[in-house]
């Protein structure tokens, strides 16, 4: 994961998934090439379930501290 470019982020979370990648890619073409080519050809991978952002509402990244 820290080796592919697309992958801004990488989590390993609790719950239904086991990691949460936060990908970047110029359109849906690029994404689907993007899934089918790299990530689902990695060893490991068993399912990939995909959330896509709409639009931004907030961004911050100051802790309010």
């Amino acid at each position: 994961m820290a080796q592919i470019p697309e992958i801004l982020s990488c989590h390993n979370v609790s719950g239904d998934c086991d990691y949460i990648l936060q990908i970047v890619a110029k359109d849906l073409e690029s994404y689907g090439d993007f899934v089918r080519d790299q990530l689902r050809v990695l060893p490991g991978i068993t399912a990939i379930r995909s959330s896509l952002a709409l639009r931004e509402v907030k961004t911050g990244y100051r802790l309010p501290v």
